[in-house]
């Protein structure tokens, strides 16, 4: 019995569990890039009020260094008084800056987006190790995969950090995010090849199989 054969009367995906696959991969595609975004404006607010804290701790200590020296008696009475309001005044900036990064934990934020952008990112790659081959050569049941993909995407809703609504819709979000090119493929491509031609995407079925077992184990560790 022919693998062609042998796929059709074991595993069918139909158009409807086609569409489910592309709707995922649009899904999985759209969030990782979110949540990369999310990490991204995070991380750069914790990099701009170190930043602000490291010049204004910087210039601090260089004006406490100009006062100790001036301070010899000399007329220099009305520098120092001033230069001890701009001490002040950055000491004030540097201390609020740091409150800031402390308070928001951009690091922390950034850290745990970009950890769901990763888990996001492995769940796409996974998707796309099916999609890449045609229906009637995928070694993957069609209910048992698409099961396994939405038990993953419920494990990461689960332990995902919430975004704002305000920041998706205005920062963390473009036009075109949950392209998907499997969309195309199965449009286009599978439904107007030849059966010599869907052999060509049969020949690279254990290398991928072998790859999404191996996301399998990753993900059960």
């Amino acid at each position: 019995m022919s693998l062609q054969t042998e796929n059709k009367n074991t595993i069918q995906w139909t158009e409807y569990e086609n569409d489910n696959l592309v709707h995922r991969h649009k899904t999985a595609t759209m969030y990782k890039k979110r949540y990369q975004r999310a990490s991204d404006f995070h991380n750069s607010l914790y990099r701009l009020f170190g930043l602000i804290s490291v010049v204004s701790s910087s210039i601090v200590t260089t004006l406490s260094w100009n006062n100790s020296s001036n301070d010899d008696g000399s007329d220099l009475y009305e520098e120092n008084i001033n230069n001890n309001l701009l001490i002040s005044s950055m000491s004030t900036i540097a201390a609020i800056s740091a409150a800031i990064q402390n308070f928001y934990k951009f690091q922390e934020i950034s850290n745990k987006c970009t950890i769901t952008a990763k888990l996001y990112g492995k769940l796409q790659n996974s998707i796309e190790c099916v999609g890449n081959i045609h229906p009637d050569y995928r070694f993957q049941k069609p209910y048992t995969f698409n099961k396994k993909i939405q038990d993953k995407f419920d494990q990461i809703y689960d332990s995902r950090i919430e975004i704002s609504s305000w920041m998706v819709t205005n920062i963390y979000s473009k036009k075109g995010d949950d392209h998907s090119y499997l969309e195309e493929k199965h449009k286009k491509n599978y439904k107007n090849i030849n059966d010599e031609e869907k052999l060509e995407y049969s020949k690279n079925t254990n290398i991928i199989k072998m790859s999404v077992q191996s996301d399998d184990s990753d993900s059960d560790n």
